[in-house]
């Protein structure tokens, strides 16, 4: 799986860009207690309901023309087609039998979150251990590459060391065809690795007369490439030390990727590579 992570980074002086992103509203969670949990929509408006397990639902009477309800992969979809007072849904999942009860009532007022999410003691307990390794996965993602970015262009004063990482022999002494088009050169200088992962720095050298643009979206702009689907190979994050090269020969023309991966690099390529770009030691020689 192949994940952006940022598009510059900054080491000791090395200069960083802030990236805002719009931040939907985060869900409204519930721990069911056995007490009806209350659910409002706005009229004409969706409310999107998750259950820790498939479901199914039974509506009143007296709100089978006034809502539409679709339940799916344990996600309840309830449509508020006009006003209704508070009226009770019972919702029962498929695989535990768990009776959950749901207070529904619409009117024209906004809802303060689209998402609702009804947990179970269980669920939660699996959700905290979930996002704790998850946690963990991430933290080694951003710790080898920060630990790569800074031996590579930290002054040797202001290195630090990290026991659990060490570098890794790195078979490859020639320029890859890492990025598609062939456009820019990739030639890997440096592995490491820790907590499961590696970390590759590989320099990107610009081929062409013009400046190229790295970016991590697609874009119209010929002069522009989009690292996220020109990058071949399996890797779990993509970091780029600048967001542009210069022209060929430029004092600009070349930055560092830094690749993480669960494997080594050449196991990450997912392609073949020549004789000629592999050390004698892994070529047999």
């Amino acid at each position: 799986m192949k994940t952006t992570i940022l598009i510059l980074i900054g080491v000791m002086t090395i200069g960083t860009v802030p990236l805002v992103l719009a931040q939907p509203s985060a869900p409204e969670r519930v721990i069911w207690n056995s007490r009806p949990i209350p659910v409002h929509v706005q009229r004409y408006h969706e409310r999107i309901v998750h259950f820790p397990d498939e479901i199914r639902f039974w509506l009143p009477d007296s709100l089978r023309s006034k809502v539409s309800v679709i339940a799916a992969n344990g996600v309840l979809y309830i449509r508020a087609l006009e006003t209704f007072p508070k009226s009770r849904m019972r919702v029962q999942g498929l695989n535990d039998q768990q009776i959950f009860l749901l207070d529904v009532v619409a009117n024209d007022v906004a809802s303060v979150n689209e998402e609702l999410i009804v947990m179970t003691e269980d669920s939660v307990v699996n959700l905290t251990n979930n996002l704790a390794a998850e946690s963990q996965t991430q933290d080694w993602r951003v710790r080898l590459t920060r630990y790569a970015a800074q031996a590579l262009y930290a002054p040797e004063r202001l290195l630090v060391g990290d026991n659990a990482i060490r570098r890794v022999p790195l078979d490859i002494t020639q320029p890859i065809p890492l990025v598609r088009t062939g456009v820019i050169e990739a030639t890997p200088i440096a592995s490491w690795r820790g907590g499961g992962l590696t970390v590759t720095a590989v320099k990107l050298r610009n081929l062409q007369r013009h400046t190229l643009s790295l970016t991590f979206e697609s874009s119209n702009d010929n002069q522009a490439i989009d690292l996220s689907r020109m990058i071949r190979g399996n890797w779990l994050t993509i970091t780029v030390q600048h967001a542009s090269l210069g022209q060929i020969n430029d004092s600009k023309d070349t930055t560092t990727l830094y690749l993480v991966s669960q494997s080594p690099l050449i196991e990450s390529l997912g392609f073949p590579l020549p004789d000629t770009a592999l050390s004698v030691e892994n070529n047999g020689g």
